[in-house]
Formats: structure tokens, sequence, C-alpha cells
């Protein structure tokens, strides 16, 4: 857990882009000014993975928090699993217990959030989507 979260804040560091001034600008600014090189995540974008968890949470009433959950950002369409259950398929999200969803995709972000809530609330990821919260909580 403290690798993974390492490797984290060394990606961010890594994509922040070099210098020692932070930028407080938005990327989406359209004045006219430069913008420091990187990559940019704006804030509602957060908001809505954030909003949309919570939704989940209160569709399955299964017990969760956003902030809780890594979610890695990947480029779409799809990527190769690597979960045993999908070993050699394209995946266009995908949990990884124990707190990390990768997700090329945004349609399948509440199916994941599925699979994560189920895995920490009843020890069982339900792999084989034997759990009807997948037809009632989820978009896809």
């Amino acid at each position: 857990m403290i690798i993974l979260r390492l490797a984290i804040i060394a990606l961010c560091l890594f994509l922040s882009g070099c210098g020692s001034t932070y930028v407080s600008s938005s990327a989406t600014d359209i004045s006219g000014a430069s913008t420091a090189s990187g990559v940019y995540i704006d804030n509602t974008y957060y908001e809505l993975l954030e909003k949309e968890f919570k939704d989940a949470a209160v569709c399955t009433g299964l017990d969760g928090e956003f902030w809780d959950v890594a979610v890695v950002l990947l480029p779409p369409p799809n990527f190769p699993c690597i979960g045993d259950n999908n070993k050699g398929k394209m995946c266009y999200g995908e949990f990884a217990m124990p707190n990390r969803i990768l997700l090329a995709d945004r349609l399948s972000w509440k199916h994941e959030i599925i699979h994560y809530l189920l895995y920490k609330n009843t020890g069982d990821l339900d792999p084989n989507h034997e759990s009807n919260l997948f037809k009632t909580c989820s978009n896809t």
C-alpha cells in the first residue's frame, strides 16, 4: 500500500513538469497567458467521479468513500486486463484489490465502483457479476 502511494506521488511529480513554481491558474484559462507544461485534470472531473461514486454507494446501500479509492486513468478505449478472471482480454475498466480502479472508459466507472464496494463490505468482489447490484446500480 505504501509502495503504491509512493508510486502515485512519483507519477504526479513526473507529470507536473519541471520548475519550482506551482501553477495555480486553470489549464483551461483562455486568457492568452502561457500555461506550464504538464497533464491537467479539471476539478469538475473529480467532482463528477465523486458524485457518481456517492450515487452508486447510495444505490447499493454499501459503505465506501470516494477518496479511499485510487483511480488510475488509462488511455481509451481499453487496456489489457490484469485480473485472473479476465487475463488475456481487454478491459474498459477493472477493479484491482484492495482499492484501485483502472479506467479507460468512464462508462465503466459505476460498474467498477460496485466491485469495489462489494469487496470492501463483503470481502467478495463478485467477479462473475452474480449480484443484482450490477443491473440496478450500474449504467453499463
